[in-house]
């Protein structure tokens, strides 16, 4: 069934044949690499660093809806190293992490991959564009991401949503280093209202954007804004899917929502 399946998937015509055969070997290739890395790597895992990040940022999100205070205070005080366990999102993050505080910790996990994996199938992405999805999850900056529950696994959902709904594109503007992403779909009138309530939900904190200010301001950082350059990979899985999917039926019309048609 499953052989038949990719046979149907493949071109018939000789070019495209050929194309798509090598896209299925470097696929192959690609997973094959991904679970050469994670047999060993699993079982040897420090238990310290598993869910590390997911842990950080449940904390400090309980703590400003406790006392208010959302960095802390040696970020605000003067230069500091950008190391592990600071936070450098601006304040209105704490909205987006605000869900996870009501909710079992699995659906940290489970909410972006969810999406990442529902929106990889709507887009159906051709054969050529395997192989591009396959190294995004091979490359160590993903493998790292999931174990420790960093919550670029969520900006990477939004960027999945923002190639089908527009609006949702301005949410990784809450990532300032990976913002070129937040583009996708700025065409769309969606896109805009998604910005107009980025702008909405950020007035409230008034103040704390002056603390934000000093936290990026007294980070020291050697690879300044390119510090999250190794998460770019797993963010653009995401974008190879809509980039390569499937062609919609003729006469078939995008919604003024959607960032593509």
């Amino acid at each position: 069934m499953a052989m038949d399946r990719l046979r149907h998937l493949v071109r018939s015509d000789p070019r495209g044949r050929l194309i798509d055969l090598v896209a299925l070997t470097l696929t192959a290739v690609f997973l094959g690499l991904l679970v050469a890395d994670l047999v060993p790597l699993l079982p040897n895992l420090d238990p310290a660093k598993i869910a590390v990040d997911y842990h950080l940022y449940i904390e400090a999100t309980r703590r400003f809806f406790t006392d208010g205070t959302y960095y802390v205070p040696s970020q605000i005080a003067g230069p500091y190293p950008t190391d592990p366990g600071v936070i450098l999102y601006p304040p209105p993050f704490v909205l987006v992490v605000a869900p996870f505080l009501a909710l079992p910790w699995i659906f940290w996990w489970a909410v972006p991959i969810g999406i990442v994996v529902a929106v990889v199938a709507y887009h159906r992405p051709r054969v050529a564009a395997w192989p591009f999805m396959a190294a995004c999850l091979w490359f160590p900056g993903t493998t790292v991401m999931v174990v420790a529950g960093n919550p670029t696994m969520l900006f990477v959902a939004g960027v999945a949503l923002a190639t089908v709904w527009a609006v949702f594109g301005p949410l990784v503007l809450f990532k300032p280093s990976l913002f070129p992403f937040a583009f996708i779909g700025i065409r769309r009138q969606a896109w805009w209202l998604g910005l107009a309530v980025l702008v909405l939900v950020s007035v409230p904190f008034g103040a704390m954007w002056l603390d934000y200010v000093k936290v990026l301001a007294n980070a020291r950082q050697p690879l300044g804004l390119f510090y999250n350059f190794a998460q770019v990979p797993t963010m653009l899985l995401p974008v190879a899917a809509w980039l390569g999917r499937s062609q919609r039926a003729p006469g078939q019309r995008p919604r003024w929502w959607m960032a593509a048609p």
